[in-house]
């Protein structure tokens, strides 16, 4: 059972990441639960089942962050995980609110809890804040989550190699380093050239962000760094409003900017299929960047930077908090047709070959064994 503390499905990075896992292991004959609250953005996947909690009228936050409404639901959330887990043979946990309900479904039934990190709260907590005593109050709740919660789960996922070590010397036990995948069949059929007519791009390059516009993302890098270029767009791409972005993107002059609204995946695809280069701002980043597999999958270079790279083929690291050398990497993938066409060949082979969902999901398999065996030896100690 996938323990999900938030509405599904939607486009969210971990959202979209439960939902890949729910599909993949579902093909692979397991009976999926997806856990949530009561509302999604779209329809979900037939493979697997989804239950939600009862819906709150007029609530349908799917942006992460803090939220006065988020307590309640998550007490909603530990009931129906209590009465779920006396059928199912584990709990698989994200994020943090989760978790907690989930280690509430295990006091009664016994079902054991596999944590799946997708970020460290002190990292990301203080960016929804603005002043420096509520930062530093929000690093300090954040730390004190990191050091609490992980570690109580009977197993732990790391999602990249970097919080591997991060969840290790936290006390988590028995973590498996599983990355995120893809579905092939997501990346292909994408009208890219439709879109570039659409938005009437023109002949210039274009440079891509798809993602979520939270302040962690640190979108005011890219920013500073189109600024310091003459010629490229920049294209940016999200399921969520871009309305607090409308004034910010003005230093650009109205044809190298466009702000996109999508509502599905394919739409995404479409526009990330339109750009020429992708970009990865984000300076802080425990986890692992889905969207980072998303843009290297459909074949466009993506430059990075390092608090966000991951070794793979394509993804170009540039140093944290450096714009000049952001712009730098951007203007050289831009002017470089030749390059942009071996790298991003090179990606999308890459991903499309060695990241599915299919291999993730015999990953998850493994750990969910011994997790249960493990269960089972103590249940009879």
């Amino acid at each position: 059972m996938q323990a999900a503390a938030f509405g599904f499905p939607s486009l969210q990075g971990s959202q979209v990441y439960v939902r890949g896992m729910s599909r993949a292991l579902a093909r692979r004959g397991h009976r999926v639960l997806v856990a949530c609250y009561g509302y999604g953005e779209g329809e979900p996947d037939s493979e697997y089942e989804v239950v939600r909690i009862p819906q709150i009228p007029g609530y349908r936050r799917v942006r992460s962050g803090p939220d006065p409404v988020k307590p309640f639901l998550d007490v909603a959330l530990a009931g129906l995980l209590t009465r779920l887990s006396a059928q199912a043979d584990v709990i698989h946990a994200h994020n943090y609110e989760a978790p907690i309900a989930a280690y509430l479904a295990r006091m009664v039934t016994g079902c054991p809890v596999v944590y799946n990190n997708h970020n460290t709260l002190s990292e990301e907590l203080p960016q929804y804040f603005k002043g420096p005593r509520t930062k530093r109050l929000a690093r300090w709740a954040g730390t004190l989550l990191d050091r609490t919660v992980p570690r109580r789960a009977d197993a732990s996922i790391a999602i990249s190699t970097r919080a591997q070590p991060v969840l290790e010397d936290l006390g988590c036990r028995n973590v498996t380093h599983v990355p995120p995948g893809v579905e092939p069949t997501d990346l292909v059929g994408a009208q890219g050239e439709q879109v570039r007519k659409e938005l009437a791009l023109g002949g210039r390059s274009w440079v891509v962000y798809a993602g979520n516009p939270d302040a962690y993302q640190d979108l005011e890098l890219l920013l500073a760094a189109m600024k310091r270029l003459e010629e490229p767009g920049l294209l940016m791409v999200s399921a969520s409003s871009w309305r607090d972005w409308e004034e910010r993107v003005t230093v650009l002059p109205p044809h190298r900017r466009r702000l996109v609204t999508v509502g599905s995946w394919q739409e995404t695809r479409d526009h990330i299929a339109a750009a020429d280069v992708a970009a990865l701002p984000r300076t802080l980043c425990t986890g692992f960047p889905i969207k980072l597999l998303n843009t290297l999958g459909l074949g466009k270079p993506t430059v990075c930077s390092a608090g966000s790279w991951q070794d793979l083929p394509g993804a170009v690291e540039v140093p944290n908090g450096d714009i000049g050398g952001f712009a730098d990497s951007l203007k050289r993938l831009c002017a470089d047709h030749d390059l942009r066409r071996e790298l991003g060949e090179k990606a999308a082979i890459h991903v499309r070959e060695q990241c599915t969902w299919e291999a993730r999901a015999m990953d998850l398999e493994a750990v969910y064994e011994r997790v249960v065996q493990e269960a089972k030896r103590h249940a009879k100690s």
